[in-house]
């Protein structure tokens, strides 16, 4: 399994986007299989609508909407309680890190399923002990 992140959701739906050809190259590798099934979830989904909607406007909303419902291998989970007060207390016993609500859910998610790697260019994945993909940052 591979974890997708905002960034990567971001740079592949906004066209003037600096990373969005090694996103679409990326993206096309996971779909063929590469790292596994691909998974996202809910507060992910949330930041990239709204990232998308300020930014760019709803069409990428759109594409991004049919692309999860047509996907039959994105995976998307949904925060339960569990989760949430479990980031909750990662955020709290991090304050060293500047990470966000989404981070820690998306960093508890990838934890509980044994996830280490994730789409995405937010280098907090990797502070938090994860790889990216693509790590432009060789």
């Amino acid at each position: 399994m591979i974890f997708v992140d905002t960034s990567a959701w971001f740079a592949l739906l906004y066209e003037k986007a600096a990373e969005r050809p090694e996103a679409a190259a990326t993206f096309a590798e996971i779909e063929r299989g590469r790292y596994g099934t691909p998974v996202t979830t809910d507060y992910v989904l949330d930041e990239t609508f709204t990232l998308l909607r300020l930014r760019v406007g709803l069409d990428p909303v759109s594409r991004l909407a049919g692309l999860l419902g047509r996907s039959p291998s994105i995976r998307q989970v949904r925060v339960g309680e569990a989760v949430f007060e479990e980031s909750l207390k990662l955020m709290l016993s991090r304050p060293d890190k500047k990470w966000s609500f989404t981070d820690c859910t998306s960093f508890v998610i990838m934890r509980e399923t044994h996830m280490t790697h994730a789409f995405s260019w937010d280098h907090n994945f990797v502070e938090a002990g994860f790889k990216i993909v693509p790590d432009a940052r060789r």
